[in-house]
């Protein structure tokens, strides 16, 4: 299968237009501002739309016109959204609830699918995780160490 790489500001609406057709859309996720439980190239990120969101969620949203990021939320209140990402230590993005475009309802890893909404797995993430925000720089230093530490190797897989 081939693949191509399409700038975001023009794929990602034609995406938004689908799951709001119904479709699902997955994409392969990109960036590491997820990190550590979505990887950059690893994982397919499978979108839905939006029935209900609560704090946990993961969620596509167009922050500015044209400017989508897929992160968690972290708050919700009288309508507005806070995200981070989950290898975020500081910075967040605050908009209106209509900014939200789809909801992440499945994660695609190494040919295992994880459903969002009924993994145990996932749903211990999404409730455990934003709590370690005080220690979180520190599990993630030793995250990307251990990452580091094993690139190498996994440069030589994919060869």
């Amino acid at each position: 299968m081939q693949k191509i790489s399409v700038e975001n500001n023009i794929f990602l609406p034609q995406v938004v237009q689908l799951i709001e057709e119904g479709h699902k859309a997955t994409i392969i996720a990109r960036g590491n501002s997820m990190r550590p439980f979505i990887e950059d190239g690893r994982d397919k990120l499978v979108f839905g739309k939006v029935d209900h969101l609560a704090v946990g969620d993961v969620i596509l949203a167009e922050v500015t016109e044209g400017h989508f990021v897929c992160h968690r939320i972290e708050k919700l209140e009288n309508g507005i959204v806070t995200m981070r990402g989950d290898g975020n230590v500081t910075g967040t993005e605050v908009f209106s609830e209509g900014n939200v475009r789809a909801k992440l309802v499945q994660v695609v890893r190494k040919g295992k699918t994880y459903t969002l909404a009924t993994s145990r797995l996932w749903k211990c993430y999404s409730s455990v995780w934003p709590q370690l925000l005080p220690v979180r720089r520190y599990l993630l230093a030793l995250y990307r160490l251990l990452w580091l530490h094993q690139l190498p190797e996994r440069w030589k897989r994919r060869q």
